[in-house]
């Protein structure tokens, strides 16, 4: 029985990851669903806060699946005799770039008395 390179279990490791990413990505397509659907009715409950919370979780995770993908995808292309510090490596993102966040204040609309 043959032993596993490093860039067999690499591409291994990037598969198994691009199947997470893929999974995450069908479950938040369902929930997005869910919650669109909810709001063009009117209909917020606790499934649909509930909903909105995992929707939330599951964006979180797949941002960290591809960073890891994105990693993983780098140690496959430096070569092997060549050691990550020589090479150019992308720089990392800016963690300090705010997002301009609005908040919206949804209002129950009023009768009108007639």
């Amino acid at each position: 029985m043959s032993e596993m390179t490093q860039e067999d279990a690499l591409r291994q490791a990037a598969e198994l990851v691009d199947q997470a990413v893929k999974e995450t990505e069908a479950r938040c397509r369902v929930l997005g669903q869910y919650v669109s659907h909810c709001d063009s009715n009117g209909s917020r409950t606790a499934g649909w806060s509930e909903a909105l919370r995992e929707l939330s979780g599951l964006h979180r995770r797949r941002s960290g699946l591809m960073l890891r993908l994105s990693l993983i995808q780098q140690a496959i292309d430096c070569p092997v005799d060549e050691s990550p510090a020589k090479s150019p490596m992308t720089p990392a993102p800016s963690r300090t770039a705010v997002r301009a966040q609005q908040q919206v204040q949804i209002r129950p609309r009023r009768r009108s008395a007639s």
